[in-house]
This record gives structure tokens, sequence and C-alpha cells, in this order.
């Protein structure tokens, strides 16, 4: 289920807040977070800490118009970034694993996983083999990965997470 299936059946026209899905919102002065203006807290400590390093990585990316596919900084933040979803994912894993979520759901949020490090990895090769990217271009598909994967998916986390824990 994407956005759209989620914020057709909320009767809404564009991506599904974490509010319009019953998450607890955050505002943060954090200058940077102009791209969502909201931290979702999934209860688990390591997930919110980790989600939050991956939207600052992206606001990196946002907030430096010269980082362009191609450039010698987009390159290194996107594989950084990389390394940090791929950590983030093994993480998320293993709490998925005991958390008591339906198999099908966790199978779902893994394939998901899956999906996005695949990805990854064919834009890391287009890259190396010269293929273009518009900016815009790259931009959408990195918010795809961390936006609409908190929001599809990180979010269900919450409903087999009783209390907030520090793992």
């Amino acid at each position: 289920m994407g956005w759209m299936d989620l914020a057709g059946d909320m009767g809404l026209k564009s991506p599904p807040t974490p509010k319009d899905i019953g998450l607890k919102v955050e505002r943060r002065s954090h200058p940077r977070r102009e791209h969502a203006g909201f931290g979702v807290t999934i209860g688990v400590k390591s997930i919110d800490r980790e989600h939050a390093a991956l939207f600052d990585q992206l606001d990196r990316l946002q907030g430096n118009p010269g980082v362009h596919p191609g450039s010698e900084a987009f390159t290194e933040l996107l594989s950084r970034l990389g390394r940090q979803i791929d950590a983030h994912f093994k993480s998320e894993e293993e709490i998925l694993r005991t958390c008591g979520m339906p198999e099908e759901v966790v199978r779902e949020h893994f394939q998901a996983h899956t999906a996005i490090l695949d990805e990854y990895a064919r834009l890391n090769l287009d890259m190396m083999d010269g293929g273009e990217l518009s900016r815009e271009d790259a931009l959408r598909l990195i918010r795809n990965w961390i936006v609409q994967h908190v929001l599809s998916h990180d979010v269900k986390i919450v409903d087999f997470v009783t209390a907030p824990t520090d793992v």
C-alpha cells in the first residue's frame, strides 16, 4: 500500500502526515527541517534516533543546491546515506522479528527494505556508468526511500510496541 492508497482511504489529496495517521508529532525548531517539519516517534529509541539521522542526511542533500548527481559531494553524501540506510534496516529488522507483528506485515516490510536497497544499488551503478539524473529526480527518489517508507511501513511498528523502549 502506497501513500496514494492511504491518502485516498483517508480522503486526502496529498501524502498523509504523521498526525493524519495518529502518530505523535514533535515540532522542531531545527532550521533544516523544512522538508518534513516533523519528527515521527515510533516508540523504539534506536529507530527514532536512526530516523532522525536519515532525515538529517536528506536535509543536507536538500539544503545544498550545489550538491547534484555527478558531483563528488553528492557521491559522498549518497555513500554515507546508503551505509546509514543499510544499518538502519538491519537493526529495524531485528526489532520486527520480535515485536509480535504479523508475519505477512513483516515480510512486506522486509521486501520494502530490499526494494530500497536495490534502487540504491541501481542509482549507484547508473551514476558509475555515466547515467544522468537530475537533482530533483535524485531527491525525489531519496525522499521516497526515507519519508514515504517511514510513513508507509515504519509507522506500523507503533501498533506492536506497547511502551517506548530503550533498544
